[in-house]
């Protein structure tokens, strides 16, 4: 008997022993899974939990994983997705494979979250006894996908639509025959916003007519800068021009300021107008470019005609690109005088353009299609390096030299580098004929900073500077206070039959006394009879030009009034 019950003491021993290292290797393996930070469990072939990780019992807030073993998902979820989930677990045992699933995660308590589970079969030989699985929240990446698909198809700061999203809008409805209306619309001087306000409030006014155009169609987009489309079947085209109309004449409010801030627009239908996208597009913008021509403020419907002008404009900016290089262009004279003795005090040198196959091309129909394609900047530079040829060429004759204004444009003055560039090519001239090159330039060129800078710069580097066309702008009192200019130059409109106007006089009497308050000298442009000259004389005016003393000169003809 002893040697039984010894038998059976070792075997409790034995036991004791087997039960201590299968509760430590227990203990290890749950330490293990533990250790994983992504959710992992086991079940056995009922969809029991037979092993929960920390991570498992944290997201449903369990302290004791042992409350889970035993239990099935119908313990901790909803029956809908509880019977979800068995499914799956039946689907892995009955094919013994794998399932890889992203799918939103309806958490009874935190609610939904977005997570990447991985379930596999667990097998013991050749049988499946259970499923195994681990699980990823990925809700901060679905969150980093859609942010980055909302970006793809929108404009961060108006929350419109973007180019790319309107290309594929416009494919879809072409590819189905879907008939629409396309509007392009661009803001009016909305660049006057930004130089004189910031950027951030060009920001404000581009939020406020987004949310304007919003209002009338779902499918508005920014194209960029302060370009937007509107799509909208053809049945709305009355009602979509009317609240156009009057949206974006409304005032918009900046800082407590309100600021009127118009439109113009170029509208075109599908199929009548283009066959595709970029033809909609292009026929758009050609018609908008009409209506910005036509003065702006309106709606531009779209018309075939207008394509064969763009395609003549084309041609043109081609033509006057090769003008320059080819030396077409060449500058005339216009004598400037002393009023009460006809003595010459300066020439206005003025551009003119004879092309091969035109012939002589008015100033009227390149300089405006000059300035709106940027080419007018190389132009203004040549003009002006020509001028200072012209003056040194005539000292260099022998002959009493007299200045030359030269007329400066809108985009020069707004280059960075051009107040500097123009002071190092007059300084090359000699030193006595520095003073021979004026500087014209009209009040609206004023309108940026940078402008406003490149004056101070010239004017204190000596340039004389001649205000051009004054009296039509909007005549910025305090802007000329400051301004160091050597002359105003009363446009042809104030001048035209001023004798018998009485409101002319008024307004150029009134505009003299603020001539003399500045301190500023007079040139009246575009007189044509001796009455309107002895008129002007008589009210104190010191010079004029214009064509009752000379036409425009060619330079052979200029040069006989030195001699």
């Amino acid at each position: 008997m002893v040697w039984v019950l010894a038998l059976l003491v070792a075997i409790c021993v034995a036991l004791l022993i087997y039960a201590w290292r299968a509760r430590r290797l227990r203990q290890r393996y749950q330490a293990l899974v533990d250790s994983i930070p992504d959710l992992a469990w086991a079940k056995d072939v009922d969809g029991r939990f037979v092993v929960v990780n920390r991570a498992f019992c944290d997201i449903w807030q369990i302290s004791d994983p042992k409350r889970l073993l035993g239990k099935d998902d119908f313990y901790l979820s909803p029956p809908h997705l509880a019977e979800r989930y068995k499914a799956d677990d039946r689907k892995i045992v009955e094919s013994g494979e794998a399932i890889r699933v992203e799918h939103p995660f309806e958490h009874v308590i935190d609610g939904q979250r977005w997570m990447e589970l991985i379930k596999v079969p667990v097998r013991e030989g050749r049988h499946i006894i259970g499923t195994a699985g681990i699980a990823r929240d990925i809700s901060e990446r679905k969150q980093a996908q859609e942010q980055l698909q909302w970006l793809a198809w929108h404009d961060p700061l108006t929350q419109l639509f973007n180019r790319s999203y309107l290309e594929q809008q416009l494919a879809q409805k072409i590819t189905a025959g879907v008939e629409f209306v396309l509007w392009l619309i661009d803001l009016d001087h909305f660049k006057r916003i930004n130089d004189a306000l910031g950027h951030a409030a060009g920001d404000t006014a581009l939020v406020q007519v987004a949310q304007r155009l919003h209002s009338l169609s779902e499918q508005v987009f920014r194209l960029g800068g302060d370009e937007f489309v509107l799509l909208a079947p053809q049945t709305d085209v009355a009602r979509i021009d009317d609240h156009l109309l009057f949206f974006l004449a409304q005032s918009i409010q900046i800082e407590e300021l309100d600021f009127q801030l118009g439109f113009t627009a170029g509208r075109v239908q599908f199929p009548q107008d283009g066959q595709t996208a970029g033809q909609l597009l292009k026929h758009a913008d050609i018609a908008l470019y009409r209506g910005k021509a036509e003065g702006r403020g309106q709606i531009s419907v779209f018309q075939p005609a207008m394509a064969k002008y763009a395609v003549l404009q084309l041609a043109l900016e081609r033509e006057l690109r090769q003008a320059l290089a080819l030396q077409e262009f060449r500058l005339v004279y216009q004598p400037q005088i002393r009023l009460h003795d006809t003595q010459l005090i300066g020439f206005e040198a003025l551009i003119r353009w004879y092309q091969p196959q035109r012939g002589e091309v008015s100033p009227i129909d390149f300089i405006p299609f000059a300035e709106q394609t940027g080419i007018i900047a190389a132009i203004g530079d040549w003009a002006l390096d020509e001028a200072m040829a012209q003056v040194q060429a005539w000292a260099s004759a022998g002959l009493p030299v007299v200045p030359i204004a030269v007329n400066v444009s809108a985009l020069q003055l707004s280059q960075l580098d051009f107040a500097d560039s123009v002071i190092r090519r007059i300084r090359r001239l000699p030193i006595f004929l520095q003073d021979k090159i004026v500087l014209e330039l009209t009040e609206s060129t004023l309108m940026q900073a940078q402008s406003l800078q490149s004056l101070q710069v010239l004017t204190q580097a000596g340039i004389a500077v001649h205000m051009d066309d004054f009296g039509t702008g909007y005549s910025n009192l305090a802007l000329l206070s400051r301004m160091s200019l050597s002359k105003l130059k009363f446009d042809r409109s104030l001048i035209q039959n001023i004798p018998d106007n009485h409101a002319h006089q008024q307004v150029c009497r009134a505009l003299l006394d603020l001539a003399r308050a500045l301190h500023l000298e007079v040139v009246a442009e575009g007189v044509e009879t001796m009455a309107e000259a002895q008129w002007l004389n008589a009210q104190g005016v010191q010079y004029a030009q214009g064509y009752w003393f000379s036409h425009p000169l060619e330079k052979e003809q200029a040069q006989r009034l030195l001699v």
